[in-house]
């Protein structure tokens, strides 16, 4: 069945964006020789939020990709698999 597609219409929005990832972390004051015994896999997040301008029809997924490579673009290279736990559009009023 075909997942329907969500456009947004053109106007001022509100947006929350957070993700998480995987990650490694080491514990601060860790000497360098205990680096990589004492470290171990978490998972981080990132939130976002913002107001922007919309000045014609999107597909709302690509807003979402957007906002979310802006956040994460330093991880790009690290091959980093981005799960998007939550992503709101609010018009803005007024």
């Amino acid at each position: 069945m075909p997942s329907s597609v969500e456009i947004v219409e053109p106007g001022r929005y509100d947006y929350d964006l957070t993700v998480e990832f995987p990650s490694v972390y080491i514990p601060e004051h860790t000497l360098p020789e205990f680096r990589n015994t004492d470290a171990y896999e978490t998972t981080r997040r990132r939130y976002a939020s913002g107001q922007f301008d919309l000045t014609e029809h999107v597909v709302r997924s690509l807003i979402r990709d957007h906002f979310v490579r802006k956040a994460c673009e330093d991880l790009v290279g690290d091959l980093v698999t981005v799960t998007v736990t939550r992503f709101e559009l609010t018009p803005v009023t007024a």
